[in-house]
């Protein structure tokens, strides 16, 4: 289990999150959601221990009720922006996370080639990150997150900038591989198809100061689940979400 409690982030005198306490599940999807500018992004990068230092954080973070060190090994990230590192090549990058947990290039470049196919990047292998659009970027990115054998897994809106096919099938590949090797991941989103859909469980963080509002558990397996039932959670998570920015 990954815990945050009373977890507070001020810039200044200004208070953008407020005794944020929340758990994630090592065998599920939690999902963040709410207004623009409530600071999921922040609880993320702080559990990945790079929140910017201009602000002040305050809190405890725990996995399996040990202090959690940040950044920590059980824990793999994928911010907003792709990240990828432009000197080196797509699969270089693919295989970074890999080969800065200790295993050798050779090592890194075989876990990772076959995964390029079904994430739509064969050969690509060998271009740099200039010569990809954006989408691709994105999905290298998160072939480089999602490849480490990490326990938890943070990702920031890891599909915002792909098309809604290529979003459909990264989103369908992630659950199946959570099903063949369950792990815990804490995404945040702004996309409430994406958040019913996926998830295990839906968190909705107030405005600003940003803290837990609601925790929704999202029972029925996803196969399950019916149009009917989705977009009634999808009218209660607007509803929550317009009652917040109001």
């Amino acid at each position: 289990m990954l815990r945050i409690d009373d977890l507070t982030i001020r810039a200044g005198d200004a208070v953008l999150i407020d005794a944020l306490s929340l758990t994630v599940a090592p065998d599920g999807i939690t999902c963040l959601i709410g207004p623009s500018g409530c600071g999921k992004t922040s609880v993320i990068k702080w559990l990945a221990g790079i929140l910017d230092p201009a602000l002040e954080a305050r809190g405890t973070a725990t996995r399996d009720g040990a202090p959690l060190n940040a950044p920590d090994a059980a824990l793999a990230y994928q911010p907003q922006q792709d990240a990828l590192f432009p000197w080196l090549t797509v699969a270089e990058n693919a295989g970074l996370g890999l080969e800065m947990r200790g295993q050798s290039r050779r090592a890194a470049r075989a876990r990772t080639a076959p995964l390029f196919a079904p994430f739509g990047l064969s050969g690509c292998e060998d271009r740099f990150p200039s010569e990809l659009s954006g989408g691709m970027r994105q999905r290298a990115a998160f072939l480089r997150t999602i490849v480490q054998d990490t326990r938890f897994i943070l990702l920031d809106e890891p599909f915002s900038a792909l098309d809604a096919v290529t979003r459909l099938r990264m989103q369908d590949w992630l659950c199946a591989r959570l099903t063949d090797t369950p792990r815990g991941v804490l995404m945040v989103t702004h996309d409430l198809h994406e958040a019913t859909q996926m998830a295990d469980r839906i968190l909705v963080m107030s405005a600003r100061p940003g803290r837990i509002v609601t925790d929704i558990p999202l029972t029925t397996p996803r196969a399950a689940r019916t149009e009917a039932a989705l977009a009634d959670t999808r009218s209660k998570l607007r509803t929550l979400l317009l009652e917040e920015t109001s």
